[in-house]
């Protein structure tokens, strides 16, 4: 039996408990694992585990200097047991390697260290390998590249200098190529994967957090009140961090994903002049990132979401402002479950609602399991639905109600894998009081709008579609009453992007007013900051309501 066992054990059982006697345990038990030969990866990752959770919660600066002191060189504890470290593959921790799938800017980022290299056993997709290659080949190499001669990996080692590995001369090549050549869209395509031997990276799972002044625990918080009345109160904490703070930030939630194998699509291309910042309390803060304005979605807005304790990353997410509603969903890391995570999610709609004017909230099926075992394991469903979140699909209402009654009797009983899929099908919302069941935007309707915009473009006696697009766009600037091409370059390309909507739409019905305020919405989407888009989309009741008509109309056609 492993020596280290029982104090381990009993770490992540006091770990959440505070006072004085507890940290002088805690500590003790730190000193007595500090030494201790782990025996097997389980333990290990206990440990990393429990570390980061003293660091993210402390209840007192000696306790936290002591996991600290741990987590310092952890790496060296793999070299310890033979097999552990490939055990612990993916797990992001110091002295492992991270197996990603990583967006074009993130490519960018670890190619900086010699360390990330593409994982040639893993290439799943040859044929989009080559052809992402092959847009470094020159004119004069064509021949020689496609010839059959050399593999595509035999090239790049004939074509790189000796200073480069494979992962920096893709990422070079590619960056100097010009945007129209379409390097990024073909890696972020090609799904690279990469191998990446962490050691002790600042950008691992172990060693990245932000510089704080930390704040001591005395316990958890949980909500006080219904989700609903909490959500609604707004938040004033909340602040746009300038450039140089919102580029940590952005920087933290990237290797925080990255190191994990996992992706939100507004951090890999996140704004650095759209960086929110809100204090929880406690020392908890959530950073809500925007998205660049040449990668936003139509319609929607889109932001992506990281939580911090102390600096140090504990959860992440995405939301997704439309009208009055918006996606979202939480996902707290591993290390701090049994932490405040009820009261966190509710603080994090709350800064949702105060920063977009949000008034329902819904979680798609994934997020507590459809497609996904992890949820499925986790029992994520009764996460949300302790919070006030209720099915969708009215063939779930009655299931959820019976099953959520069964655990009550008898809540030693988990609910079956069998029932939570079926719950899973559908999704999760959460109304707040002023919300209108009206007010909907079903998201299949979304997938609508598209086919709606090119049928109207066929229609056109354009040359192309692009003409067709642009002869929308002057047909909706004289309806609105502006100059085609008048307004400010940022606002001109919000405006472009949401003629084409506008376009299905019988704009000359419409009140001055109304038109003018749709004019201030479309400009807003190509703003430096994207807020303001999905506040002021709270008001253009008009727009949803005949947008929702058309999309009707063309779900109906053959």
């Amino acid at each position: 039996m492993s020596f280290a066992r029982e104090p381990l054990r009993e770490l992540r059982r006091i770990r959440s408990t505070f006072g004085a006697e507890a940290e002088a345990r805690k500590r003790a038990l730190l000193e007595a694992l500090a030494g201790a030969q782990l025996t097997t990866c389980r333990e290990i990752i206990a440990l990393h585990e429990d570390l980061l959770f003293l660091v993210a919660f402390p209840g007192a600066a000696s306790t936290r200097r002591a996991a600290l002191r741990l987590l310092a060189d952890f790496a060296g504890r793999w070299r310890r047991i033979a097999g552990a470290r490939a055990a612990a593959e993916k797990s992001g921790i110091a002295g492992t390697i991270a197996c990603p799938q990583v967006a074009w800017p993130i490519a960018r980022l670890l190619a900086r260290d010699q360390d990330a290299e593409v994982d040639w056993i893993g290439l799943e997709d040859p044929a989009a390998f080559d052809g992402l290659v092959e847009r470094l080949v020159a004119p004069s190499e064509q021949d020689a590249f496609g010839g059959g001669e050399y593999t595509t990996r035999r090239w790049i080692e004939l074509a790189r200098p000796p200073s480069l590995a494979a992962l920096q001369w893709l990422t070079r090549g590619g960056a100097s190529l010009a945007p129209q050549r379409g390097f990024a869209a073909a890696w972020d395509a090609a799904e690279v994967p990469l191998r990446w031997k962490l050691h002790e990276s600042k950008r691992s799972v172990t060693h990245a957090r932000l510089k704080v002044r930390p704040t001591w625990r005395g316990g958890f918080r949980r909500p006080t009140v219904s989700t609903t009345e909490a959500v609604a109160r707004p938040l004033e904490s909340i602040r746009l961090l300038g450039r140089a703070e919102a580029a940590r930030v952005i920087d933290l939630a990237r290797s925080a994903l990255v190191a994990r194998s996992r992706e939100v699509h507004a951090m890999s291309y996140a704004n650095p002049a759209e960086v929110h910042l809100a204090d929880l309390g406690e020392g908890v803060t959530l950073a809500v990132i925007g998205v660049l304005p040449e990668q936003r979605l139509q319609l929607e807005a889109n932001y992506g979401y990281l939580l911090l304790s102390n600096g140090v990353p504990i959860g992440y997410g995405g939301v997704s402002p439309l009208y009055r509603q918006a996606n979202t969903g939480i996902n707290i890391f591993d290390p701090f479950r049994g932490s405040e995570a009820a009261f966190l999610w509710v603080e994090t709609l709350r800064a949702f609602r105060t920063l977009f004017g949000t008034r329902r909230f819904i979680v798609n099926g994934y997020q507590f399991g459809a497609g996904n075992s992890e949820a499925i394991a986790s029992g994520a469903y009764w996460f949300y639905w302790r919070l006030g979140f209720r099915p969708s699909l009215p063939e779930n209402v009655a299931l959820a109600a019976a099953e959520a009654a069964r655990l009550k009797r008898t809540p030693a009983q988990r609910t079956p894998a069998t029932v939570l899929r079926r719950l899973a099908c559908g999704d999760l919302v959460l109304d707040l009081a002023d919300w209108d069941p009206a007010d909907a935007f079903e998201e299949p309707l979304l997938l609508r709008f598209g086919a709606a915009v090119a049928r109207s473009i066929a229609e056109l006696p354009a040359v192309s579609h692009e003409a067709g697009e642009r002869r929308l766009a002057r047909e909706v600037a004289v309806a609105l009453g502006s100059k085609p091409g008048g307004h400010a370059k940022a606002d001109r390309r919000g405006f472009e992007r949401l003629a084409p909507l506008a376009a299905l739409l019988d704009l000359r019905a419409w009140s001055a007013a109304e038109r003018a305020a749709l004019l201030r919405w479309m400009q807003a989407k190509g703003a430096p900051v994207e807020q303001e888009f999905a506040r002021l989309g709270a008001d253009q009741s008009r727009f949803f309501r005949e947008l929702r008509a058309v999309c009707r109309v063309e779900e109906r056609r053959p």
